[in-house]
This record gives C-alpha cells, sequence and structure tokens, in this order.
C-alpha cells in the first residue's frame, strides 16, 4: 500500500509542475571531458514520463542493500532485488531525461536518461592500478515507462538500462545573422545596448529609458552581475551597412532591427561570463530602443526561410 502511495504521489507531483531539472552541481569541479547527449524531440506529453524516468534514475544510482522500497516506489518488481553494497556510495549530481519517445500514445515511453555522477574510487586489484580519487562521470540509462496521462498510475517496467551516450548529426540550423562586428562606443546602437544591459542585469540606471513605450520588461532582481558590457553585435541578414564602417548607426525613422547580442557581465567577484541574447531595437525620435528580448534567436534552415522569432520575453 505504501508502495503505491508513493508511486501515485509522485505522478502527481509530476502531471502538475514542470519537468524536473537537475540536482545540485557536484561542490568539486569536473575535470572529465563529458560528451554532450544528443537532445531529441518528441510529440505529445513528455513531463509526466521523462521526470518520473529521472527520479527512477537518481533512486536507483543511489541505491544499496536495503534500498528495495524506495526503488519499488517506481518498479514494483524492485522488492525480490538482491541489492548490495552501501546506500549513496555513488552521488548523483545533475539529472535529465534528453529523449522521450512515444511508443503506445498516451501510455508507454522509452526515456533515455543522462546522469552526472559522481562515483566512488574503483578497488586496486592484481592486475591493475585504480585511482584513488572518485571519479566524475556522464551515464546514460534507459527506461521503459508505462503511464496514464489522465491521472492514473505511472511505472517503470523494468530496471534501467545502461546504454553508450546518445548520437545524433550537427545542427542543420545557422543563425540568420550577419557577421559578429565589435561593438563601438561610438555606435548609438551599441550606446543603447550598453546602458539597457547595465540596467537589466546590474540594476544600474533607470530601464525605462532603454525600451519601447508599451514593453514589459522588468530587471532581473536580484542584481546578478556588477556590471554588464557589450562585446560584439549581428544583425540580421537584411541589413545593410551603407557606410561600411561596421556600425549600425542611428535609425532614419520607426524600423526595426533584429540582432544577437554578446555581452561580458561581470559578478560581484568581479569575475566576468559571457553572455548571448536576441532581441529587437526599434527606431523612434532618432534613437534606438529595445523594443523585444526574444526567446529565440533567428535561424534559417536547408530549403526554408528564416523562421520567425518566438514571442518577446515578458
Amino acid at each position: 500500500m505504501a508502495t503505491n502511495v508513493v508511486r501515485r504521489l509522485a505522478w502527481v507531483l509530476l502531471i502538475s509542475g514542470p519537468l524536473l531539472g537537475g540536482w545540485a552541481i557536484f561542490s568539486q569541479p569536473a575535470t572529465n571531458t563529458l560528451p554532450a547527449p544528443a537532445v531529441q524531440s518528441s510529440s505529445g506529453d513528455t513531463a509526466g514520463p521523462g521526470g518520473f524516468a529521472e527520479m527512477y534514475v537518481a533512486a536507483f544510482l543511489r541505491s544499496g542493500e536495503g534500498a528495495q522500497g524506495e526503488l519499488a516506489a517506481f518498479y514494483p518488481r524492485a522488492v525480490d532485488l538482491e541489492l548490495d553494497g552501501k546506500p549513496d556510495a555513488v552521488q548523483v549530481g545533475q539529472i535529465a531525461a534528453v529523449r522521450v519517445k512515444e511508443v503506445a500514445p498516451g501510455r508507454y515511453w522509452s526515456v533515455t536518461v543522462a546522469a552526472r555522477v559522481l562515483e566512488p574510487a574503483a578497488k586496486n586489484t592484481a592486475n591493475s592500478t585504480a585511482s584513488e580519487q572518485p571519479l566524475i562521470r556522464m551515464r546514460f540509462f534507459q527506461v521503459p515507462v508505462e503511464a496514464d496521462l489522465d491521472g492514473g498510475p505511472i511505472a517503470a517496467l523494468a530496471l534501467p538500462a545502461e546504454i553508450s551516450a546518445p548520437t545524433g548529426s550537427a545542427p542543420k540550423a545557422e543563425l540568420a545573422y550577419g557577421a559578429q562586428l565589435p561593438a563601438q562606443a561610438s555606435d548609438p546602437a551599441v550606446d543603447t545596448l550598453s546602458q539597457f544591459f547595465d540596467a537589466y542585469l546590474s540594476g544600474s540606471g533607470e530601464l525605462g529609458r532603454y525600451i519601447t513605450p508599451g514593453t514589459r520588461l522588468s530587471p532581473v532582481r536580484p542584481a546578478p552581475y556588477r556590471s554588464a558590457t557589450v562585446t560584439q553585435v549581428a544583425v540580421e541578414n537584411a541589413f545593410q551597412d551603407r557606410d561600411g564602417d561596421g556600425r549600425i548607426g542611428a535609425p532614419a525613422g520607426r524600423e526595426r532591427l533584429r540582432l544577437m547580442v554578446d555581452i561580458k557581465a561581470a559578478r560581484p567577484d568581479g569575475i566576468a561570463r559571457p553572455l548571448s541574447y536576441a532581441l529587437t531595437l526599434a527606431g523612434r525620435d532618432g534613437r534606438w530602443e529595445v523594443a523585444s528580448l526574444n526567446d529565440t534567436p533567428q535561424i534559417t534552415l536547408p530549403d526554408l526561410p528564416a523562421a520567425p522569432s518566438n514571442s518577446p520575453a515578458q
């Protein structure tokens, strides 16, 4: 009965909330080069099966002697497993469902889960010399999940299967912007962008001075950076640099320009971090204003026109 209650509670939490992201990042930095998983999209509601599989794999990796009950909340047959070793010998850092494939519409999924784990040091054997340091690794698991998206039970149908890292073809989309131009302080567009990002990210100045009337945009609070500097800009392909000076210049009227902007934002400790933003500038009264922060950059796909940007961030 307790197992059923836990399993149903997990399902309720998943169906009512967003996809679970990751657990806390390990306190020690990784020194290994880890493969980047190929994330593949799929149709249908995948938050429930994907999030459930994440929790299941995390519990599986942490499991050890006496952990059958915890695993049975995800996989009922786990009550009969023989589990060895000390629980939590493997520490789970970040975990995410990187591929959710619908096998039977609305009922059955195959979920691929990536987990960044800290494994205990291997024991020395007669034939090998093992490292005395714990090892950070990226591991991948495939999980079969049965779920009823109308609120019924959700369960794994087998133990996780460890697999090799998923592979995929290189991205086919290209950003639909021209060459990146070094930011010039004398460029009116760069001046607007610099003051906008200072206000948006560091709380320096009044944000409303740099956005178009009616644009709903609030500064990031609490301010995560103490300053922000524009380093490069790239303008949509239709833009023509008529003066050939690598500047956007002042607006002639009420035109709009879509840009990719690279900035360096300095944290309170003085360390700078690079960030990129897709945004739209609008001309008004001879000056540029930020009309929107776009959800995604403009892209082009083979044999397709430039894809429209998603609705602007509010």
